[in-house]
C-alpha cells in the first residue's frame, strides 16, 4: 500500500530546525518516483504523438512551455503545501525574478533540445534521455527539506547536474548518428 504523505506538514515544524537538514520525499519514496515515472511517460509520449499533430514549431513552443509549468508546479506545488519558501516573493523580487527567469529558459531547452533532435532530425536516442532527465528532475523537485532557499533544488539542477546530462546527450546522440552512417556489415562475424 502506497502512503499518500511522509513529509512534515509546515505549520506542524513551528518554525524549528527539525526538518530544515535533511531532505526527505514529500510524498512516500514509491508515490515520488511513480509521479516522477509518469511524467517522464507522458513528456516523451507527447512528444511522439505530439510530431504527428502539430507542426514542428508548435510542438516544440508548446511542449517547452507544458514542461517548464509541469516541472515548476511540482516544485512550487511541493514547496507551498509540505514546506515554507525560504524567500519573501515581495521583498526578494529583484533577485527571485531574474533566477526563475534563468531557470525557466534553461528547463525548457531542456525540453526543447531533444524534442527538436527526435522531431527534425528522427533521432531515438534523446527521447531516451529525456526520459532519464525528466525522472531525475522530477524526483529531485519532489524533496523538501535540507534547502538553504526555495530556489536550491533548482539551481543546483541547474547549475551542478543539468550539464554533465547535456554532455551525456552529446554522446548519445553522437553514437546515434554514428552507427546510422556506419557501415556494420564489414565487421568480421564469427
Amino acid at each position: 500500500m502506497i502512503t499518500l504523505t511522509t513529509a512534515t506538514f509546515w505549520s506542524e515544524v513551528r518554525g524549528g530546525a527539525l526538518g530544515q537538514l535533511t531532505p526527505r520525499h514529500a510524498f512516500s519514496p514509491t508515490l515520488t518516483t511513480l509521479l516522477a515515472v509518469l511524467v517522464s511517460l507522458v513528456t516523451v509520449t507527447l512528444v511522439i504523438i505530439g510530431r504527428q499533430f502539430l507542426t514542428r514549431h508548435r510542438l516544440l513552443v508548446s511542449g517547452g512551455a507544458a514542461y517548464v509549468l509541469t516541472m515548476l508546479g511540482l516544485w512550487a506545488g511541493v514547496r507551498l503545501v509540505f514546506w515554507k519558501f525560504a524567500f519573501n516573493w515581495i521583498e526578494d523580487a529583484s533577485v527571485v525574478v531574474p533566477m526563475l527567469v534563468g531557470i525557466v529558459i534553461i528547463i525548457a531547452g531542456q525540453f526543447v533540445v531533444p524534442a527538436y533532435l527526435f522531431v527534425n532530425h528522427k533521432i531515438w536516442m534523446p527521447l531516451g534521455w529525456l526520459f532519464i532527465v525528466t525522472w531525475a528532475l522530477g524526483e529531485s523537485v519532489l524533496l523538501v527539506g535540507g534547502e538553504s532557499g526555495g530556489l536550491f533544488t533548482l539551481l543546483v539542477w541547474v547549475i551542478g547536474l543539468l550539464p554533465p546530462c547535456l554532455c551525456v546527450l552529446l554522446v548519445v546522440t553522437g553514437g546515434e548518428l554514428f552507427f546510422r552512417r556506419t557501415d556494420l556489415s564489414i565487421l568480421p562475424r564469427s
